[in-house]
């Protein structure tokens, strides 16, 4: 039902907002073309299924710790006949089954609030990157690295997820600590509150019937709190997605 509701929401392949516009903004600046391109996290493989079609990956490995979207990738992958370049595997929690320095640019969307130690998991990046190969990814941040307050940790326990979020600051600090240069970060706390807002506008509106009819009334209910307590935290400023980009060191 999770799925059948962000599908509606937020469109076919996506587990995460802003479809493939906000793909395309996470990789403003960044030449993907026959690039060897692995997605962590990938969902029901629509990034990586967009990272193909548009900014001409030579092939994408997505991982997911969940056999069911790894499941719809592939499903997806053999719909846009992609099969041949759009890999999909499902992986234990943990280090990266990758080996070292095999990878043009690791993608990520929405992924890493959910990993524990952001440390371990951006070192393991850099290792499997190539000499100036990238990282690019978009995320769910939190403003601090204070106790969350009582408005998000309501919101947190709504969404039933464990969310293990980091500071924009936080991220930078641990790229430069794993050796990565050129790191850019950027705010997208205005966007998302403006994107939440017309989000919950369409489910209670336009999308009111579909949503239903995919999910059932009572948790229809249920996702309209959640995105109530969604725009709270954003408006509040503490809840802020963003971005982070930054490149690996040539020898």
């Amino acid at each position: 039902k999770q799925l059948n509701l962000l599908k509606t929401v937020w469109g076919e392949g996506f587990l995460s907002p802003g479809g493939t516009d906000e793909i395309d903004e996470v990789m403003k600046g960044i030449d993907a073309s026959e690039k060897t391109v692995l997605d962590i996290g990938c969902g029901c493989g629509g990034a990586a299924i967009h990272l193909i079609k548009s900014h001409g990956a030579k092939s994408v490995l997505g991982i997911d710790i969940e056999s069911l979207v790894i499941k719809r990738a592939e499903e997806l992958a053999i719909k846009y006949d992609l099969s041949s370049l759009a890999h999909f595997r499902c992986v234990k929690p943990g280090p990266l089954d990758i080996l070292d320095e095999s990878i043009d640019l690791v993608f990520s969307k929405e992924v890493f609030l959910h990993i524990p130690n952001k440390e371990d998991l951006i070192k393991d990046i850099y290792r499997v990157l190539k000499p100036g190969g990238r990282v690019a990814v978009s995320d769910w941040m939190r403003i601090d690295n204070n106790p969350p307050s009582i408005q998000m940790q309501e919101y947190v326990a709504a969404e039933g997820l464990d969310m293990y979020m980091y500071s924009l600051k936080c991220y930078e600090q641990a790229l430069k600590n794993a050796g990565f240069i050129d790191i850019a970060i950027k705010d997208r706390n205005a966007w998302y509150l403006g994107k939440a807002k017309k989000e919950l506008a369409a489910i209670e509106g336009p999308l009111n019937k579909q949503v239903i009819d995919a999910i059932g009334p009572e948790e229809t209910a249920g996702a309209i709190d959640i995105w109530k307590k969604l725009i709270g935290v954003l408006k509040l400023g503490e809840h802020r997605p963003g971005h982070f980009k930054a490149v690996k060191k040539k020898y």
